[in-house]
């Protein structure tokens, strides 16, 4: 029983850690979408009452701060004590816990009564009806309806946007030109980061990576753990968030991208303050400020001489 107990308060812990850091970079100014990208694989490593739950916490949280009333975070009760909760019915009008903020009934096949048919609309009720059209979809897990402004499924929990090309950089008509110098990089280059003050460094290749590198501290039992992990480094100290920045590549154009997360105490390149979501190029020989942390940015190439 106490095992079940822990269990349960593990899982309520995990949900409350994903929550608070989508509320912290919705405050600091990121896009829902993009927050939402950044916590993906979190959310996905949940069971499907765990993210019907974390979906209703996040679309209240939405709904309260448009008219600038922000939630208190609390302890989120445990999903067990939603187990015995009727099954949402098909229409997403009907969903109790975890309905779109604008409930809308979808379009359906039946066809309206002649009478009906026949008779005339004035125009100004036809006018904003044809400039609130909604776009419905399906959900690839369950296959119900959702508005097409949905990001998680109303019956499921299900994440409906795709990562991949959420922040692609269109391909322009350059003519391809070899590297001559240590900028390129390239599909085998590997991104070295030093901490300034320290020989250790740490390795990534994110052209390799099929989600966002995240750069942070990890916390005791959070489930929130960055990729490049800097707690050893003093990181709590210094100022860094547990998840400060995201790294990404650009592959078009070869070129390594990272992204502040809407950290508590910024992310500056080479002096610079980056603003919440802005993206930067990342370049050889570049200084990565998290907080105090100092990251030095280097590119190795395997198999080609070095100068």
């Amino acid at each position: 029983m106490l095992l079940s107990t822990v269990g349960e308060f593990k899982v309520v812990k995990h949900i409350k850690d994903i929550f608070v850091e989508y509320t912290r970079m919705r405050t600091n100014g990121m896009d829902a979408k993009a927050v939402l990208n950044v916590l993906r694989p979190h959310v996905e490593s949940l069971s499907k009452a765990d993210r019907e739950q974390l979906a209703g916490m996040i679309r209240d949280h939405e709904s309260k701060s448009s008219t600038g009333t922000y939630p208190v975070v609390r302890d989120v009760p445990p999903p067990a004590a939603q187990a015995a909760a009727p099954s949402p019915p098909a229409a997403p009008a009907a969903s109790s816990r975890i309905q779109p903020l604008k409930p809308l009934t979808p379009p359906t096949q039946a066809a309206e009564p002649a009478h009906q048919a026949a008779a005339p609309q004035p125009a100004s009720a036809t006018a904003p009806a044809e400039a609130d059209e909604v776009i419905w979809i399906n959900c690839p897990h369950c296959s119900k309806t959702n508005q097409r402004h949905e990001v998680f499924c109303y019956a499921c929990g299900q994440l409906l946007e795709p990562v991949k090309g959420a922040y692609d950089t269109r391909l322009l008509s350059e003519k391809t030109v070899e590297p001559l110098d240590s900028e390129f990089f390239g599909p085998e280059s590997v991104l070295v980061l030093r901490v300034r003050g320290s020989t250790e460094t740490f390795e990534s290749r994110p052209q390799q990576s099929d989600h966002e590198i995240i750069i942070g501290r990890s916390t005791k039992g959070s489930v929130l753990a960055p990729d490049i992990d800097l707690s050893n480094k003093q990181a709590t100290d210094l100022g860094v968030s547990r998840l400060h920045l995201s790294i990404s590549y650009d592959a078009p154009h070869s070129a390594v991208l990272i992204a502040d997360l809407g950290s508590a105490n910024g992310s500056f390149l080479n002096g610079q303050r980056m603003m919440a979501r802005e993206v930067r190029v990342l370049r050889h020989g570049d200084e990565l400020r998290l907080g105090k942390l100092v990251l030095m940015a280097s590119f190795r190439h395997p198999g080609k001489p070095t100068a």
